[in-house]
């Protein structure tokens, strides 16, 4: 950390050596009299700089922004800029922009545009393509499949471009003095195509053009027939005044952008001693300093080993704040214990991701029962399983039960899709009517099959439930199986290292798609991920599935109608009827289904001095440090 040394100059000076001896010299006195004392103001106290420690369970290993995406480097980047945007309920809320382009302010809309043959396209599915003779595209101005046509070779065909543009704030300054610019997001769009040009990202994939019209605003225009989520394809300023004197290539490896980037946010870097914190101070351009942020002169990003030794810092005041990288959710007991003492705080924030059971609907192992190829037996084991009992011992209660892939508190969840509450009773009856029987009228023993189709008499309601072996999850996989055997259903846990689970392709059990059940998570996005259970997302041998091994719908779901809608709400507007009413209709249908079984939304722990404020934990931020320029502790927090 670096020092500060606070020097106070008093009234020390000597007195003038230029005063003049003369003729009255004899007036002055002489150097033996004694001279009256003298007052003056008091010497003011220094007032030390205010500092806010922050602990960390992770370092990062870039501040690259295109390099390091992990929570601990998302953490401090929080500092570096502030923004462009920041997520609230899985809505996103302007920064340094001046608004959210959408339909209704007049920042998006469709413009015609001529296409000639073999020039890109989205086709009237969604899919990119050249166009072709035998295309199916969308004409300018039809907004779904229903008005597509067929292109039948030519010269050119009228079809649609969404353009949309991003305003800036004025006045925004880089933290060396430079002003941010519309040209510094252009320079951003240009170093990730530089670098990711062949990952063919969305962003780039769906991109025709991406320019700045002024100092502060951009224009992005999509591809023709592209109709779908804009707002990720911003790209967040790079400081092309700096930066631009490097071959791109190097930014991934400069001390200058990957250990002190140049920001606008809050702070600005300062120190970085490799394996213990980093020090950042108090950036004087930053755009809220006239609101008198930040509160604090500096910022310090501690490194802990482990959650324990975080509790430990926090409590003895050796820091200020403990972030999710610590990992604090085995340490709920200490936690309320110390809250309850009065020597700290902490706030649970619903995270973004929901864990779930896939059923492996359709298995690639051709000597495996179809034991989950009925919807009535999914919707069963939903019934079956004790959700909430998964909520209240693992969770401590304070995670919702999700319905479908959109997580309850989401925009565009849907409240009318098929809920399944905890009911054995109303299970085993369900079971019953598509052939489970208790065939020997032994509850101690597994249901039988008879005539359900699909599977073998005889068959008993057996399988394997795989899971993995970290955090909460082995004992998930306890409380689903003690649930199931009270409807006749016998489960075998193994569990297994993320590297094994989730192994490549046709090796790999899961992607492979030769498991009965198994447990693992996704994340969830302001855009509802429908796209995971297309069936082009199928994993699989290619070409017969076009996403090879890759694909993410695991339990090999496969439903026209899921499809047709998922696909209309991925490629509609958003902010248009068509793309709610098609986001509903697509849960709808996920639903009753129900290719897999949301078990609970995942949490993460943070935790805090008591007196505290100016801390917003909100269940789609990526990080409770969103908003830590307003960060503040003690008295100031009574103002």
């Amino acid at each position: 950390f670096t020092a500060l040394i606070f020097c106070t100059l008093t009234a020390c000076n000597p007195r003038n050596p230029s005063t003049p001896i003369g003729e009255n010299s004899a007036n002055l006195p002489s150097a033996n009299a004694e001279e009256p004392p003298t007052t003056g103001p008091p010497t003011p106290t220094p007032v030390p700089p205010r500092v806010l420690t922050i602990c960390m369970g992770q370092e990062p290993a870039s501040l690259f922004l295109y390099g390091d995406t992990s929570p601990a480097a998302r953490g401090v980047l929080q500092a570096v800029y502030d923004g462009p945007y920041d997520m609230m309920n899985y809505e996103m809320q302007p920064v340094i922009l001046a608004k959210i382009p959408s339909l209704t302010n007049n920042d998006v809309y469709l413009q015609p545009a001529q296409v000639k043959a073999g020039e890109l396209i989205v086709d009237a599915d969604g899919n990119w393509v050249s166009l072709q003779e035998g295309a199916s595209y969308r004409p300018s101005g039809c907004a779904d499949t229903s008005c597509a046509e067929i292109f039948e070779g030519g010269e050119s065909v009228s079809m649609d471009e969404l353009v949309v543009h991003f305003q800036f704030l004025p006045g925004i300054q880089w933290s060396d003095g430079a002003p941010l610019t519309a040209t510094d997001s252009v320079y951003s769009f240009s170093v990730f195509k530089n670098l990711f040009l062949e990952a063919a990202s969305d962003a780039l994939r769906f991109t025709q053009s991406y320019t700045a019209l002024d100092d502060l605003t951009i224009e992005w225009v999509g591809i023709p027939g592209y109709q779908g989520e804009y707002l990720t394809k911003f790209f967040s300023p790079l400081p092309e005044h700096l930066w631009s004197l490097l071959p791109v290539s190097d930014l991934l490896s400069s001390e200058m952008s990957t250990r002190t980037p140049l920001g606008w946010g809050p702070y600005m870097i300062e120190e970085w001693a490799a394996g213990d914190h980093i020090t950042l101070r108090r950036n004087p351009t930053y755009y809220r300093a006239p609101e008198g942020l930040p509160h604090f002169d500096y910022l310090v990003y501690r490194f802990v080993d482990n959650s324990t030794d975080a509790i430990d810092a926090l409590v003895v005041g050796e820091c200020d704040f403990v972030d999710r990288t610590a990992l604090l959710e085995s340490q709920v007991p200490r936690l309320r214990a110390e809250q309850e003492a009065g020597h700290l705080s902490f706030a649970v924030q619903i995270g973004t991701a929901w864990e779930q059971a896939a059923f492996g609907i359709n298995s690639l192992d051709s000597q495996r029962p179809n034991l989950f190829g009925l919807k009535e037996v999914r919707q069963a084991i939903a019934m079956c399983i004790d959700r909430q009992a998964l909520v209240d011992t693992l969770l401590f209660g304070e995670s919702p039960i999700p319905d479908t892939y959109v997580p309850p508190m989401h925009p565009l969840y849907n409240p009318d899709a098929a809920q399944y509450e905890f009911d054995p009773e109303a299970a085993v009856a369900l079971l019953a009517s598509v052939g489970w029987v208790d065939y020997d009228l032994d509850p101690a023993t597994p249901l039988t099959a008879v005539g359900v189709a699909g599977v073998p008499d005889g068959t008993a309601f057996e399988f394997t439930y795989l899971a993995p072996t970290d955090a909460e999850r082995p004992a998930a996989a306890q409380i689903v199986q003690a649930s199931l055997s009270q409807c006749g259903i016998r489960v075998e846990i193994v569990l297994r290292e993320w590297a094994a689970l989730l192994g490549s392709g046709p090796e790999g059990t899961v992607f492979g798609r030769q498991f009965d059940m198994a447990q693992f998570a996704w994340a969830a996005s302001f855009e509802p991920s429908c796209f995971l259970y297309s069936s082009a997302e199928i994993p699989g041998p290619y070409p017969d599935f076009p996403k090879g091994w890759g694909g993410g719908n695991l339990a090999g779901y496969s439903s026209p109608e899921f499809d047709q809608y998922c696909r209309q709400a991925m490629f509609s507007l958003p902010g248009s009827e068509e793309y709610r009413s098609a986001h509903y209709q697509a849960q709808a249908i996920f639903a009753d289904d129900l290719p897999v079984l949301p078990l609970y939304q995942r949490i993460k722990l943070v935790a805090m001095r008591p007196d505290i404020c100016g801390v917003v934990v909100d269940s789609d931020s990526s990080s409770a440090l969103s908003h830590l320029e307003t960060f503040d502790y003690g008295d100031t927090c009574k103002r």
